[in-house]
């Protein structure tokens, strides 16, 4: 008599319950596939002496393991000196041309996401705040278990 009276509240949960396993899967991936490359370009950036804000525009290309450049890929990017950390020496930009882009820029915070175009490169930029201390950083870009960097470093005389 107890069993049939739950048998109605265990049938409406199990039926809620199969839309969340059938869309939930077994993991979320939203990388590139392993044995991808990711480059950037510049590979390195020093700077020496700016009395200014400088601008430094960078291309990230991902490409399969044929190098065969993979359209739309999700990537993640971020340098431990950028906005907002406390000690900030420069800021992101989504689009190339930093403070000087024409059609106008955002802001973004290191961490940020991002997305290659259909030949498989995001461009970017950053503005090095200047004048000021000397450092040095690494940009990681990350897609799944892919990664690539360029160092950037400020020397200051």
């Amino acid at each position: 008599m107890k069993f049939t009276a739950k048998l109605p509240l265990v049938s409406v949960l199990a039926l809620l319950m199969i839309p969340v396993l059938f869309f939930t899967g077994c993991g979320k991936n939203e990388g590139v596939p392993d044995q991808s490359k990711i480059t950037i370009d510049p590979v390195s950036v020093s700077l020496q002496n700016i009395v200014g804000d400088t601008i430094q525009n960078y291309n990230v290309i991902v490409r399969y393991a044929d190098g065969t450049p993979i359209p739309y890929a999700k990537i993640h990017i971020s340098g431990a000196f950028a906005m907002p950390a406390s000690a900030a020496m420069y800021q992101f930009y989504y689009y190339p041309d930093g403070t000087q882009n024409p059609a106008g820029n955002a802001t973004v915070d290191s961490g940020f996401d991002a997305q290659t175009d259909k030949f498989g490169v995001y461009t970017f930029s950053i503005v090095v705040f200047g004048p000021g201390s000397a450092f040095k950083d690494t940009l990681n870009i990350t897609s799944g278990t892919t990664s690539g960097s360029s160092t950037l470093s400020l020397t200051v005389t």
